[in-house]
């Protein structure tokens, strides 16, 4: 087992709720990893607009985020949970998707069980059936080839069918081998997430949940979450920063007028592994 699924599973069983890093390449892993951060989740959105600078449509594919996740994992010993969306086809598909991810340093794969729209922009896709996303699930469980690897079932049942029906469904996925359950869309608030604890025994990831129970770790952590996601902000944050400056400079603006914003000769030095290389140098380098 690698130390980065070993991480990854203390994160998963412990008794309390971890907040994960959302990154988006190799750079924003690197700098999660010098904080600290347990966990880190490349998430579908993000990936595609920062890698192909295309929006969340399917204009990418398995390969894509096998690349992205392999320079990541590359980078540093990250606990990295991937968002392999629908498992880019059928069950037989989800077999070699998940071979791909494990074997570029995936530390958890996520399957979701949205529908893939045929057009772009579809606010409501709706759900693939149960018995097609259990497939799925025990389809990707089978293909790992380190058993460390998790399966993380990923649902947005909770904002796109009635209560009773989601836990229906949640209570079949737990049934498949997969050793997570990841909630988005979460309607009901408290209460949604208290009924999903009910009802399995996986634990909990959550995606950017209501207000009443993202800022409250404790209840999260009593009802079986063990993994918060706050969505996407620094990605938004890192846009904003870079437009702003270009902008700034194109309009004639000052170079030294943006000296608060930019990061010290310290941190670009640890962001870009200077010591490192030049350790490296040292040791290799005998001429």
């Amino acid at each position: 087992m690698s130390q980065a699924r070993q991480r990854f599973r203390d994160v998963l069983f412990r008794p309390s709720c971890t907040l994960a890093a959302n990154i988006f390449d190799p750079l924003s892993a690197h700098i999660a990893h010098l904080l600290e951060y347990e966990v880190c989740v490349l998430s579908g959105s993000v990936g595609k607009v920062a890698n192909l600078g295309v929006p969340d449509i399917v204009m990418t594919n398995m390969s894509d985020v096998v690349d992205c996740c392999r320079r990541i994992t590359r980078i540093d010993p990250v606990s990295l949970m991937v968002d392999a969306e629908d498992g880019f086809g059928n069950a037989v598909n989800v077999r070699r998707t998940v071979q791909e991810l494990e074997a570029a340093g995936a530390s958890a794969i996520e399957i979701e069980d949205n529908v893939v729209p045929k057009r772009f922009n579809v606010s409501h896709p709706g759900l693939v059936t149960t018995a097609e996303q259990v497939g799925k699930l025990r389809s990707a469980v089978a293909a790992r080839s380190d058993p460390a690897t998790v399966i993380v079932a990923r649902s947005a049942a909770l904002g796109e069918c009635p209560l009773e029906e989601a836990l229906d469904r949640i209570r079949a996925y737990s049934d498949t081998g997969a050793e997570a359950l990841m909630l988005t869309g979460v309607r009901g608030g408290r209460s949604a997430i208290e009924a999903v604890h009910r009802v399995t025994s996986l634990p909990i990831c959550v995606l950017n949940p209501p207000p009443e129970a993202r800022n409250d770790l404790a209840f999260l952590g009593d009802n079986g979450v063990r993994i918060l996601m706050l969505g996407n902000p620094t990605f938004a944050v890192a846009v904003k920063a870079v437009h702003d400056a270009l902008l700034h400079l194109r309009d004639g603006g000052a170079m030294e007028d943006l000296r608060e914003q930019q990061a010290t000769p310290e941190l670009l030095r640890a962001v870009n592994r200077t010591e490192e290389f030049i350790q490296w140098q040292r040791e290799y380098l005998r001429e």
